[in-house]
């Protein structure tokens, strides 16, 4: 489990240990009618917190267990897709990219290479060549075959 999630949990037990003892306090006010026959076991917030802990950590273990390899796989790889995407944003926040009408976004505009235009007839020729080249591997593997 990684810390940051132990760190957020940890963060949340605490504000509901918190959020729990000023309801106590508000209860014990109300209480004061009511007779006091419920025993109670007190637990130190470290202890609650350790339990929170190992539960999560039980949990953790169960779910490993039971996923399958293909669901961790699919996981791993969509947490590295995430990663390498908050990546590119923070490289793009770091080089101040971004479309914008200033004078260093035109400048570093002009800094790119050119990409060349859309031409007709160069496409033309790319599309035969890649027919023509698709053709001939049909036709070599359909030697192949015939001389087996």
């Amino acid at each position: 489990m990684s810390s940051k999630l132990v760190k957020k949990l940890l963060n949340q037990t605490n504000t509901q240990l918190e959020s729990n003892d000023d309801t106590k306090s508000k209860s014990r006010k109300d209480a004061g009618s009511r007779s006091r026959t419920t025993v109670t076991h007190n637990i130190t917030k470290e202890e609650a917190i350790q339990g929170h802990i190992q539960s999560i950590l039980r949990l953790d273990s169960l779910v490993q267990e039971h996923t399958s390899t293909t669901a961790q796989k699919s996981f791993t790889r969509r947490s590295s897709d995430l990663k390498l995407q908050a990546k590119k944003q923070r490289r793009l926040k770091k080089s101040g990219g971004g479309a914008s009408n200033s004078r260093s976004s035109s400048s570093s505009f002009s800094k790119q290479r050119q990409q060349p235009t859309f031409n007709k007839d160069r496409e033309k020729r790319k599309k035969d060549e890649e027919y023509y080249s698709d053709i001939a591997r049909a036709l070599k593997k359909a030697k192949k075959r015939s001389k087996k």
